[in-house]
């Protein structure tokens, strides 16, 4: 089944596609099969595998609204992130380089066809970007928090988590 991942903040994100490094270039640039040079496409290429890994920040389409009442803040867009730790690297700098300081951003995944079911509240958790805590009891290296939430941040079905600066 499709995982679907939501972001909640109190004002106005920016939409777009962060951190993924990705190349246009002709077809015939690359490949040495290309039947019709007048008729040339442009494909998308990246130069390492973790090029392509990155975020995405939508604006919530109408079929998925059903989403709302699990957020406490008026903005909610879905998010787009692969459960890889350069994007949850790029999900944390993002945040980090969004959030207003004393603001703070809501997280939310589930199952496509879940989205007005109840959160699980057993998996709450929070992370603070000023204590450095993710949850009560893991505390984050000052220096490399960011890439620490990339190796140990996953998204569970139905967890809120609420991201604090």
């Amino acid at each position: 089944m499709t995982v679907h991942h939501y972001i909640g903040s109190p004002y106005e994100l920016p939409t777009g596609s962060f951190g993924i490094r990705e190349k246009l270039v002709t077809l015939s640039e690359v490949s040495s099969f290309n039947r019709n040079p007048k008729k040339e496409k442009l494909i998308t290429i990246y130069e390492k595998e973790e090029d392509a890994y990155g975020i995405s920040i939508n604006y919530l389409t109408d079929g998925y609204s059903d989403i709302k009442h699990v957020f406490t803040l008026s903005y909610i867009y879905e998010l787009s992130c692969d459960v890889h730790p350069k994007s949850m690297r790029e999900l944390f700098t993002y945040i980090e380089e969004h959030l207003i300081e004393g603001c703070h951003i809501e997280l939310y995944s589930c199952l496509d066809g879940d989205e007005a079911e109840e959160k699980d509240s057993s998996l709450d958790t929070s992370i603070n970007l000023k204590t450095l805590y993710f949850g009560k009891h893991y505390k984050l290296d000052k220096k490399k928090y960011i890439n620490e939430l990339g190796e140990v941040f996953t998204f569970e079905d139905k967890q809120f988590v609420v991201v604090v600066k």
